[in-house]
């Protein structure tokens, strides 16, 4: 069983001329990893029911999943993630227009999912974090303080989970548990760390918090600037990656609510949602993995999302933590999310 990654191409964004042609095929793209993030959220107890993470129907997500408020801020994040370890142009360009307000220069730039290390239920050893060297440094602010990231990486992962580590860290990086992403260059390793909001009400200044990445309104698409101490970010919606990631939301939500049927088409912003919302009511009872790892692959923009497969990784969470019987014991995730690429 593996899982694939949805990558972003040149040729479809930004000004696709027949984007509105393609539209289908590229929420085909976008609805895989979002039925996956919910996936992978269920209760052990639903997953031990239904005889494994593997062979959860797509309908048995629907009657078992309990919608919470940060579903749809957990699937912005890792697709900011993605987008920026596969070089999408989009978001590249204005990562690095943030970068360079801080002062760090260079092309090869990656991203490290924190995530994972924050949570207090799963534990998964990011090879990323590893792969940080002894010169690695982090930025603070816009000017702020280097820190050598490998001396303090033990109480800076510890920060993540417990309250008390937190005191362990130096002044200027104190607020770094809030963190979602370490971005840096690889080229000239040099990182900040970044808060990641869906929604831009809830970006919050913290020391060592660099940079705030938060969507676009589709109405007010503006620069990289400084505000309250972080340069905010706001990645672009208009005919761009936020439009159809809102659109595979709204298809997967939906659907979802209304039992893996196809909800009423007022709930539906055209045919092509539809026709997606359709789809997938007609795979009603093929396992959620098989449907994101095969059907939807095929279906989806061939230079929208890559055709290789990334096996599954698990790994058990650690037993210390007193809510095991409200979660999951193991976590999937995409290889992506693990291995470097630097």
């Amino acid at each position: 069983m593996h899982v694939v990654d949805v990558v972003q191409q040149d040729n479809l964004f930004p000004n696709f001329e027949n984007s509105h042609k393609h539209k289908e095929k590229i929420l085909y793209a976008m609805v895989a990893p979002i039925l996956f993030g919910l996936l992978v959220g269920l209760k052990s107890e639903v997953v031990e029911s239904c005889g494994g993470v593997d062979k959860i129907l797509l309908r048995e997500l629907a009657r078992n999943y309990r919608e919470g408020d940060g579903d749809c801020g957990i699937c912005f994040e890792y697709a900011v993630h993605s987008a920026i370890r596969n070089n999408n142009p989009l978001v590249i360009e204005r990562i690095q227009s943030a970068l360079s307000m801080c002062g760090i220069e260079g092309k090869n730039t990656t991203s490290i999912l924190l995530g994972f290390e924050k949570s207090k239920i799963l534990q998964i050893n990011n090879e990323l974090l590893n792969a940080l060297t002894e010169n690695s440094v982090l930025l603070s602010g816009s000017n702020g303080e280097k820190v050598k990231i490998k001396k303090h990486l033990e109480e800076i992962q510890k920060s993540f989970r417990y309250y008390n580590a937190r005191k362990n860290l130096p002044v200027s990086i104190m607020g770094i548990w809030k963190a979602d992403l370490f971005i840096g260059n690889t080229d000239t390793d040099m990182w900040v760390a970044a808060s990641v909001k869906i929604n831009h009400l809830a970006l919050r200044y913290a020391r060592g918090l660099a940079i705030g990445i938060v969507p676009s309104r589709w109405e007010q698409e503006r620069p990289c600037q400084i505000r309250n101490g972080m340069i905010v970010c706001p990645l672009l919606y208009e005919n761009n990656f936020m439009q159809f990631f809102y659109s595979a939301w709204r298809i997967v939500s939906y659907f979802i609510k209304n039992d893996a049927f196809v909800p009423h088409e007022r709930v539906l912003a055209g045919i092509e949602e539809l026709r997606v919302a359709r789809f997938l009511e007609q795979k009603r009872d093929v396992p959620v993995l098989e449907l994101v790892d095969d059907d939807l692959r095929k279906l989806a923009h061939p230079t929208l999302l890559l055709a290789e497969g990334k096996h599954i990784v698990t790994m058990d969470m650690d037993n210390n933590f007193s809510d095991r019987e409200d979660t999951n014991s193991t976590i999937i995730v995409p290889n992506s999310i693990l291995q470097p690429i630097f």
